[in-house]
């Protein structure tokens, strides 16, 4: 071979073999992206799934806790309760006699030891439409087991059991004080001298409640409710004594002290096991056994499971999950399409599942395309290189979404708590002069006050999200609360360089039904928005405007900064959204300030909206409904 053809071989093998090596390097680069972007994929959705089943399990615990911490006496009609006493009834109505506050619960029952069904809707069974849909669901064949927990017959050698007696004698009042309106002298005699035991709770387990009934029940009616005791025990079988869960001490639960002057009874100790889900049949129970003197009672709430299954759980999926892991909810027996499938709650809600659908496939690369890619150098790389930021532009992507809480929060954690550090150090270190000493405090104390402010936005905004915030509505003058609050802002307004917030109230009061920590935490984010984003226009000043229209109390709050452009007017009052401006890039803020208040006015019956202000600016309106005006006596 002359040396020409050697050097023509020489580079062609020079050219070929290094493109053929990059072109095998891509192709085995891409099938390795494929399986990682797979891995990836998958770990996202069991991280999804593991979110939601635990945010289900914690939404059904606190629904489990706060049904725990009901009184015996709230499951009878009527009741006397010292508070009650004290405003001069004889009796009041059970709290449960109305619609359930919770939409998962459609009826509460007491099962008592002699098997009758009573309910809080009625004085006796029977004796309400309502009640008898209720004691008819509970005497149905699926109930069989739970009617069997109940146990003894509701008798002690001194007398009734209280567990089958207390919600009878606050009938029993009830009846005395209809009859001495009427005239009858010896009702009104008992009516003023009844007075009901002050029970108190010792919480026991399952365990004590079973060695309870075989005392007291016969053998084949233990036999019937030993399924129950076998479920309920598997239920706690993770927590740390395998019976009752862990924020349960077992105890006598302290009363509330009456008041000095009401005669009150020393009544004695009921037996109260922890409440606990039973699934029989079709439906779902949350039930629990309260006993005393050898005789027990079963009380429990029937769930709803429409509820459940539908608006619930939808309601908490698009709360917690991500856009990229969104989950269907399915059949457990209609999952075979699913990429990745996990039960909903193993006791509570078995037939469901979460079913989350494949992603995208990832390329699958072509022959054709390998073999073009041996043509030339070039076109491999550019290929690499595309598939490349390909597949970093959509690890972005889904991380994005999951990361942008924890950055936006930790990001304004950081300036407080390195200035609080900082100076704290500074003072312990001696390093600072004593004429600079009040400068330091204020500092201190400025930042501390932002913290605060920030933590308690957060807190708030997961608090509505979860139900777990009830605002307290009463009737009180708005301006003058708007007057208090601007007034305690006025420093921190001063302190970021404005003029005094130009105030223009109504000279009558505007009398709303409002939370007034609510309304302060309204008025508060929407004038720290407004000094964070008018700060080129500090010497215009913000403007805290109150009118009524027509049957609404109307807030605005006015600046002369950039303002917001149309397209995003709507879309600021969305959790972490942030108008996409140059000039406000470095401007701080979670974009958790204006979602808090849209809710906060939703929660009054009001609303949130912004507007450009006349003349340049931003202006953000509250609008809230005027309490109704006392009806005049005739």
């Amino acid at each position: 071979m002359s040396p020409a053809r050697r050097r023509t071989f020489a580079l062609g093998l020079g050219v070929a073999a290094p493109t053929l090596a990059l072109a095998l390097g891509w192709l085995l680069a891409g099938l390795r992206e494929r399986d990682m972007l797979a891995e990836q994929r998958q770990d996202e959705l069991v991280q999804a799934a593991e979110l939601l089943r635990a945010a289900v399990r914690e939404g059904l615990e606190e629904l489990r806790r706060r049904e725990d911490a009901r009184p015996f006496e709230h499951y009878g009609r009527f009741y006397r309760p010292p508070e009650v006493l004290a405003l001069g009834e004889a009796v009041a109505l059970s709290p449960l006699a109305g619609e359930p506050d919770d939409p998962r619960i459609s009826a509460y029952f007491q099962l008592d030891p002699d098997g009758r069904v009573r309910t809080p809707y009625a004085l006796e069974p029977g004796g309400s439409p309502r009640a008898v849909a209720v004691e008819t669901l509970v005497a149905a064949a699926e109930f069989a087991p739970l009617r069997a927990l109940s146990f003894g017959d509701g008798r002690a050698n001194d007398g009734h059991a209280l567990t089958a007696t207390l919600n009878e004698l606050g009938n029993a009042a009830y009846r005395d004080l209809a009859d001495a309106r009427r005239g009858d002298a010896g009702a009104a005699e008992r009516a003023q001298t009844a007075r009901l035991p002050q029970t108190s709770r010792n919480f026991v387990s399952w365990d004590a409640i079973q060695s309870q009934q075989a005392q007291s029940a016969p053998p084949r009616q233990q036999a019937s409710a030993g399924p129950v005791f076998d479920a309920i025990q598997q239920q706690y079988a993770a927590n740390s004594d395998g019976q009752v869960p862990s924020d349960m001490s077992k105890g006598t639960l302290p009363i509330k002290p009456a008041l000095s002057d009401i005669p009150q009874e020393a009544g004695p100790s009921l037996d109260y096991s922890p409440m606990a889900y039973l699934r029989l049949g079709d439906a779902v129970v949350l039930q629990r056994v309260v006993s005393h003197a050898g005789a027990g009672s079963v009380q429990g709430a029937v769930l709803d499971r429409g509820q459940l299954e539908g608006a619930w759980l939808t309601a908490l999926v698009a709360r917690h999950a991500l856009p990229e892991t969104t989950p269907t909810i399915a059949p457990a027996s209609a999952v075979a399409g699913c990429a990745l499938a996990r039960p909903v709650h193993d006791e509570v809600l078995p037939g469901l599942a979460f079913c989350f659908p494949a992603g995208s496939p990832a390329p699958a690369g072509s022959l054709t395309l390998q073999l073009g890619v041996l043509l030339g150098l070039g076109g491999v790389v550019a290929a690499a290189i595309a598939a490349i930021a390909r597949a970093a532009r959509r690890a972005d992507e889904l991380s994005a979404q999951k990361t942008a809480f924890v950055s936006a929060v930790s990001h304004e954690l950081r300036t407080p708590l390195t200035t609080l550090r900082m100076h704290a150090e500074m003072l312990q270190e001696g390093l600072v002069a004593p004429e600079r000493l009040p400068v330091f405090y204020d500092d201190l104390a400025h930042e501390s006050v932002r913290l605060s402010r920030l933590v308690e936005n957060v807190l708030a905004v997961a608090q509505l999200e979860e139900g777990r915030r009830v605002l307290q509505l009463r009737p009180g003058d708005l301006a003058a609360q708007i007057r208090d609050i601007v007034d305690e802002q006025t420093r921190h307004v001063e302190r970021r360089g404005f003029p005094p917030v130009e105030l223009a109230l109504p000279d009558e009061p505007v009398v709303v039904r409002s939370d007034p920590q609510a309304v302060e935490q309204i008025l508060v984010n929407l004038l720290d928005n407004a000094l964070k984003y008018a700060a080129d226009a500090r010497a215009a000043g913000l403007r805290v405007v109150l009118d009524v229209e027509d049957a609404e109390a109307v807030l605005r709050v006015q600046d002369r900064g950039p303002g917001i452009p149309e397209a995003d007017r709507d879309r600021v009052f969305d959790r972490f959204y942030r108008v996409a401006r140059e000039r406000d890039a470095h401007t701080p803020g979670t974009g958790l300030g204006l979602a808090l208040v849209r809710e906060l006015a939703r929660g009054h019956g009001g609303e949130a909206t912004a507007h450009a202000r006349a003349g340049g600016g931003a202006e953000l309106q509250v609008r809230l409904p005027l309490a109704p005006a006392p009806a005049r006596p005739t």
